[in-house]
């Protein structure tokens, strides 16, 4: 697996701190999840060879484009809106040579049938499928919301049935919502193409109360990333501090490098796991090999 983080925990970076930080810290990989203030990213096409030339001279690679967008619209004007600047997203991830493009299911209206908003949602992602294929961007719809557990992606990512809609795995906003890794990650399997990484605290109902860095709260991101080597995950583990939105949360010079180390941390331990095998290693290798006779 490989690391990354999200320009959500570094509002204030322009693009070329970005670069340079996640290369000097030793990141693999940056998601563009808004830039200082911009979370619509057009303006990027006016020099995208330039841009992508800059991710690569300095070994780090453009992992995704995190959009703002939302297909849960009942409002036809507001729905085509979503999906304008979501097909712009696309069109600039073909260009910048960016794989993926996330985006969220959203919010069932009140008085509204879960339903209609899940078939909103589908249509709109079968929508987009066939362009962003055609640039080999894939779509990813994080779980978040009204829409944040596994069972909700699997149902909404199965009816698209397409290769270029997957999932953004975040295993803080399932929590919230009740869905366990142990059930997700084997339901979503390999449908999941980005998992982003973020702790949290949570009050006695299971309401999530505040965010925190890798390790500080209750979410078990070590078995999240054990079940997803499970899978043969080799994905990004994405460090996903919402920086952006609750400006009294650690500044990047101080949540980046700590997210860092607790991320490399349990990917040295996942790769310290031995095999279990009755050949070497099982604690029960030697009592069958004292057990077993001699051939005569």
């Amino acid at each position: 697996m490989k690391l990354g983080f999200s320009s959500l925990g570094c509002p204030s970076w322009d693009l070329e701190t970005i670069i340079a930080q996640a290369a000097a810290m030793g990141f693999n990989g940056v998601e563009l999840s808004g830039l200082q203030g911009q979370t619509h990213l057009p303006a990027l096409r006016q020099d995208a060879k330039g841009v992508a030339g800059r991710f690569r001279d300095a070994g780090v690679e453009l992992v995704c484009l995190a959009t703002g967008n939302y297909f849960h619209w009942q409002d036809r004007g507001k729905l085509d809106e979503h999906k304008r600047q979501a097909r712009e997203s696309i069109e600039l991830a073909g260009e910048l040579g960016c794989p993926f493009v996330r985006v969220f299911g959203g919010e069932v209206a009140r008085f509204e049938d879960k339903s209609v908003t899940v078939r909103c949602i589908v249509e709109a992602l079968g929508g987009l499928a066939a362009e962003a294929a055609e640039r080999e961007v894939t779509i990813l719809l994080e779980n978040q919301g009204d829409f944040a557990t596994s069972r909700h992606a699997w149902y909404i990512l199965d009816t698209v049935n397409h290769p270029a809609v997957r999932a953004c795995w975040h295993p803080c906003h399932a929590q919230a919502a009740g869905d366990q890794p142990s059930v997700a990650i084997p339901r979503l399997g390999t449908r999941i193409a980005l998992t982003h990484v973020v702790d949290g605290r949570f009050a006695a109902n299971g309401t999530l109360e505040e965010y925190a860095l890798p390790g500080a709260g209750a979410v078990d991101l070590g078995l999240t990333v054990d079940l997803l080597g499970g899978i043969g995950y080799d994905g990004y583990l994405m460090f996903d501090w919402p920086k952006s939105r609750v400006a009294s949360l650690a500044a990047p010079e101080e949540a980046m490098p700590a997210a860092l180390a607790k991320m490399k941390a349990m990917l040295a331990e996942l790769a310290g796991i031995k095999e279990l095998t009755a050949y070497k290693g099982d604690k029960n290798a030697p009592r069958y090999a004292k057990a077993v006779r001699p051939v005569a």
